[in-house]
């Protein structure tokens, strides 16, 4: 699916955001993430061993993305996709990256075991100042 432009604007700006993904006994998990669109792609960069990308890769991948404008708490997006693709290459200096983003300074935990996501949207809902956001098959 593509972005459409409003969403791209949205997403581009520095915004918290939460990963949710179903334990095995069907409850939810909720993890705070930094988050970056390239292409129409939604990337994050975890640890190896965190336990919502092992429930993303038991229930085949599905997770759920939820940003929230910090300071209109009415201007959200929701993206329902799935890993679209796993990766430990350059997850170090795009976790140095991320938190540039974010804090404005090298990552400064240690950088053991890192990975980057990278989730396909294939659901959006959410509302901004203009009503629901772009998201198309095209």
């Amino acid at each position: 699916m593509k972005v459409g432009p409003r969403l791209r604007a949205f997403a581009n700006e520095v915004l918290p955001a939460t990963i949710g993904t179903m334990r095995s006994d069907g409850s939810v998990q909720l993890n705070p993430v930094w988050f970056e669109l390239v292409g129409d792609s939604f990337v994050i960069n975890g640890g190896t061993g965190r336990a919502w990308l092992r429930h993303a890769k038991r229930d085949g991948g599905r997770l759920t993305l939820l940003l929230i404008d910090p300071k209109n708490m009415w201007r959200w997006a929701q993206i329902q996709g799935r890993i679209a693709r796993a990766a430990t290459e350059g997850a170090d200096a795009h976790i140095d990256r991320m938190s540039m983003r974010y804090l404005g300074t090298p990552y400064k935990n240690p950088k053991a075991d890192r990975i980057i996501i990278e989730i396909e949207p294939l659901r959006v809902t959410g509302y901004g100042p203009e009503g629901a956001w772009d998201l198309s098959a095209d």
